[in-house]
Parts: C-alpha cells; structure tokens; sequence
C-alpha cells in the first residue's frame, strides 16, 4: 500500500531561470561550514516548511515566499540557529525535533516529535516497525526526516546525511521511499539490510492538544 503526503508540490521550488527543484539544497548555502553541515537544517526546512503549508493551525511558521529558490533559501537560513550542529553536523536526531520544535515556538506554533532510532545490529528495529513509523507519520500528513550514517548499498544516498522522506510504497521485500535530496527527488529502498551503521526516522505534527487550548 502507498502512503505519500497529500501536497508533495509544496516542496517544489523554482529558481531565478525558472529551474525546477524538489525541495532545497544545502549547498545553496553561502557558508563554506554552512554548506558542508547544512544537510539537518536543509531537511528540518524542508519539513517545516510543507507542515505549515498543509496544516493551517501552522500556518505562521510558513516561508514568506514558499515556492521559490531565494524564499526558501532564506528560510534556510532561519532555521539554521534552531537546528543544533556540532563539528560532525546534526547527529542527534532528538536535536532536530528539539531545534523544529523551537523554531516553531518562535513563531507561535506548537509541534509534538517522535525519533525512531536505528541502531547498529542486532538492536535496530524491524523493517516492518519501520514500515508502521512511516506509514503513520505519511498518513498525519506529515513527512519524514531520515538520517542515515552509512548508506550501505544504495548509490542514489550519501552516507552521514539527513534527507527529506515524501512517500513510501511496500513491494516483495522492499521498501520503496521518496527522498528529496540536492534539489532533486530520487527512490531509494530502505538500507536496513545493508547498511552497517544505523540512524533513525523523525516526524513532526501538530500538537492538538494546544490546538484544543486555543478553542477554549
């Protein structure tokens, strides 16, 4: 069965030439560190940015200019502070919830966060646990953050990095999902099986039970 989020043209972005990108590009950044480390706070952009379009009590949190390059790299360049970095960049997934969580604050939102981490063997999940972890945060409308350390056999992902997760379709022994990654949208099946490192998977959504608070 297919999960997908309901708008994937939020995260569609046009350049100055009328250049198409699916979602930003760290190396937009104008920071040597910035494009270097930029991978976390490029993705939580990514995530924040398509909440807010898709869930109106998020709306505040939304880009000035959601859909073009120079908007969203400027969006990037909010979230930057919020986003925690060390001298390896963001390798604690609880930081990225942590610095969205924050960000969102800042503007008047509230967001609850869940990490399902992958550890190295034998400790890490189950593909079919990380099959119910997308599915539910796909099916709130919310896409995903995925960190992975090493890539294992995929081509398609660098290793130590943080990529925006879109949709996900389940095959014979596969797991088929949409990532977004150097403003270009590419299909990986997920590494368990071949990657030796780990990492883990990050949702976002709305906290209704501040929603709730509001009504009253």
């Amino acid at each position: 069965m297919p999960y997908k989020l309901s708008h994937p043209e939020y995260l569609t972005l046009t350049g100055p030439d009328g250049t198409r990108y699916r979602g930003g590009d760290q190396e937009w950044y104008h920071d040597l560190w910035q494009r270097r480390a930029g991978c976390g706070p490029t993705t939580a952009a990514a995530l924040l940015s398509y909440l807010a379009q898709a869930h109106p009590v998020l709306a505040p949190m939304a880009p000035g200019e959601a859909h073009t390059q120079a908007g969203f790299l400027a969006y990037m360049e909010a979230v930057w502070p919020y986003v925690t970095h060390g001298s390896r960049g963001l390798d604690n997934p609880e930081n990225m919830v942590l610095g969205c969580r924050s960000f969102a604050q800042s503007r008047g939102c509230y967001l609850k966060g869940e990490v399902l981490p992958i550890a190295r063997r034998p400790q890490r999940p189950s593909s079919a646990q990380c099959r119910a972890f997308l599915a539910q945060a796909l099916g709130r409308d919310c896409p995903v953050a995925f960190l992975n350390f090493s890539n294992g056999a995929l081509k398609n992902l660098d290793s130590w990095h943080w990529v925006p997760l879109i949709s996900m379709t389940e095959g014979e022994r596969v797991l088929l999902c949409t990532i977004l990654d150097e403003g270009e949208e590419r299909v990986i099946d997920l590494w368990l099986d071949t990657t030796f490192l780990g990492g883990a998977l990050v949702t976002l959504w709305p906290d209704p039970d501040v929603g709730h608070l509001h009504e009253a």
